[in-house]
């Protein structure tokens, strides 16, 4: 057709368009998930593992995949269980599992070459994984916990997609966390037997003799990491630029959150180029102030019931004639009237509002040429016939149209005037008004209340959690100060990249705060049990587990770096939060934490930490508390 005639542009919408394109654009971006997927377990398997064929430990990252997954399902399976549905906001639930759980593999296995620095080569291994799960498990429980309160918080909503997901992630992230120190700790075990062995990370039954690795894989990069790190955390100018730079971030975040709306647009989940975005967009330059149209329903009806459908269709219509929020309206009611005075010759509704009179009148107005259209708003018991008086009236219906609104601060108020009026009426026992985008201006209704409500809950989680496991006030302060200030930039930055607040950003912030916390606690917990001064104590916590958190951030990255691309709304939302959340997580967490730590950080040191500290590597000369003294790497015994 649009051969024939190049001048006319053809779009058009059907009943299921907009199902059919949403699903399809997550279906095509599935792929760009999975490729995302690819990359991570890539990156984990060069990660945990080294550049050779003999230490490259690729079962063990497939296994501690595979933990992951069986977490997963375990979280679904137990909340299907609990009676918790399953909905489209479990999507997020694979990001957010594999971010975590990679997490805390790579903490485990950088605590296992830690030991493996400072340990004596006859070591039972048994006795060296206890060793390195001295540390590694304390460190990735007191994650985990904190996790699963933060979640366990959110589920305290009035949104039940919000509170299934909640649950669901909770289960999920006890689950994996239960499999890390099981499962993925019982393949190292067997993974350092085949090492010693010399067996082939890649084809297991090929054995090396006198194995000598390749330079590159041998290359301490923590040590050249620790020399520079350490001479840039003892200059106050470093720490005053960091200082500052924080504080720039937390200004544009803060103005960003102020500016940030509350609006969910279903729009947004067409893709840009679909037949039904163009068909939309038409529609918008059009008829630029058409907005939605809504039925409202009534339940049964008589003629006892007109003198409330009157007093109800009379307070909408004032709604319209004031020109506030109604474009217009169409009952049935307000035409059958103006069709009792015309034809019938009744001077008042009131006078056919008899149980004789009003199904006569109703059957003749609905055979006219005006009433004809409304024949299919009625559900009858019984048959409408010609001549003959109109059934019982089982239900009702007549429908308002709205103006087009900007937001939540027009739509909400409409809707609310309608409902009021619909309710206070008492047509019957059922009236109620009901559209598609209702689902949506609910949504907009409670979200910021929920969204704010949730992430001081977590927060709450948190501080609790991480002051009970670490018991330390200095350092539970830290460390909500580095997770707030990162949500702050997060929602205000999300602000700049043209995102609103509406469900799918709410949950993905929800989730960077269980991805956030893990890069503070890691860093926080290794600095509480090393000893030395501030200085030794926060280059030590860099230097033993910083790359782990490092690699568990960047995983995340790669994880959602591919759905930049994508066309669907709900992916697009995943990857700007998830990206802003490894950013400021990680910033917050590898850069601003140790840079406060060797000002504000507890010198108080446990006895039982020094123990604990050589299974992470190093061991740091004695320093005043000035924290001015550069760190001495060492050996020590276990």
């Amino acid at each position: 057709l649009n051969s024939s005639y190049p001048d006319v542009s053809i779009y058009p919408n059907a009943a299921k368009s907009f199902g059919d394109i949403s699903g399809d654009a997550i279906f095509f971006d599935a792929l760009k998930m999975a490729g995302g997927y690819m990359l991570m377990f890539i990156y984990t398997i060069l990660m945990l593992g080294k550049l050779n064929t003999l230490e490259l430990r690729l079962y063990l990252s497939i296994a501690g995949i595979i933990s992951v997954g069986m977490g997963l399902g375990i979280g679904i399976g137990l909340s299907s269980a609990l009676g918790y549905p399953y909905t489209p906001l479990h999507s997020a639930l694979p990001f957010l599992c594999l971010g975590i759980g990679i997490d805390d593999m790579f903490v485990i296995v950088q605590c296992w070459y830690n030991m493996k620095k400072v340990s004596r080569p006859d070591i039972p291994l048994s006795e060296a994984v206890g060793t390195a799960l001295k540390h590694a498990g304390v460190s990735v429980t007191i994650t985990t916990l904190t996790d699963v309160m933060a979640f366990g918080a959110g589920a305290v909503t009035r949104m039940p997609g919000l509170e299934s997901f909640c649950v669901c992630t909770a289960l999920a992230l006890a689950a994996i966390y239960l499999l890390q120190i099981s499962w993925f700790v019982a393949f190292l075990a067997l993974d350092e037997k085949r090492i010693k062995s010399g067996r082939d990370g890649l084809i297991p039954c090929l054995v090396h003799k006198n194995h000598t690795p390749a330079g590159c894989s041998s290359v301490d990069l923590t040590a050249k990491f620790l020399t520079f790190y350490s001479k840039l955390l003892s200059k106050w100018v470093y720490k005053v630029f960091i200082i500052l730079v924080s504080l720039g971030f937390l200004g544009v975040g803060a103005w960003g959150a102020t500016l940030i709306k509350q609006k969910f647009d279903p729009v947004l989940l067409l893709p840009s180029e679909s037949y039904l975005r163009k068909w939309l967009h038409e529609n918008e330059v059009l008829y630029p102030s058409n907005g939605w149209s809504t039925p409202v329903y009534t339940g049964p009806l008589d003629h006892n019931n007109m003198q409330q459908m009157d007093d109800m269709v009379n307070q909408i219509q004032s709604l319209v004639d004031s020109k506030m929020y109604m474009r217009y309206m169409d009952s049935w009611w307000t035409e059958m009237k103006h069709f009792a005075n015309n034809t019938k010759n009744y001077g008042s509704w009131k006078e056919f509002a008899t149980p004789e009179n009003f199904p006569t009148v109703l059957g003749d107005f609905l055979y006219t040429g005006d009433g004809a259209k409304y024949k299919n708003n009625f559900i009858w018991d019984g048959e409408l016939a010609c001549g003959e008086p109109a059934p019982p009236i089982l239900a009702s219906k007549f429908n308002v149209g709205f103006y087009k609104f900007d937001g939540p601060e027009e739509h909400i108020p409409a809707k609310q005037a309608l409902d009021q009026i619909v309710a206070g009426a008492k047509v019957s026992e059922v009236a109620f008004s009901h559209v598609k985008i209702f689902a949506a201006w609910e949504t907009d209704e409670i979200i910021g209340t929920e969204l704010y409500r949730n992430i001081g809950l977590a927060m709450l989680a948190v501080a609790f959690v991480t002051l009970i496991l670490i018991a330390n006030i200095q350092i539970c302060v830290l460390v909500l100060m580095c997770v707030s200030l990162t949500l702050a930039d997060i929602i205000g930055f999300l602000h700049f990249w043209d995102m609103t607040i509406d469900v799918t950003s709410c949950i993905s912030i929800v989730l960077a705060i269980g991805l956030c916390v893990d890069y503070s606690v890691h860093i926080a917990h290794a600095y509480l049990i090393a000893p030395g001064s501030r200085l030794s104590k926060s280059v030590y916590a860099l230097t033993t587990i910083g790359p782990a958190v490092f690699n568990g951030g960047f995983t995340t990255f790669l994880a959602v770096v591919l759905l930049g691309a994508s066309q669907s709304q709900v992916f697009i939302t995943f990857f700007k939060v998830f990206f802003l959340t490894v950013t400021f997580g990680q910033f917050h967490g590898l850069v601003l934490l140790p840079v406060l730590l060797t000002i504000f950080g507890p010198l108080h040191t446990d006895p039982s930490s020094i123990s604990n500290s050589s299974v992470m590597g190093s061991t740091v000369s004695p320093a005043s508390s000035s924290g001015q003294n550069s760190p001495q790497i060492g050996r020590a015994h276990v």
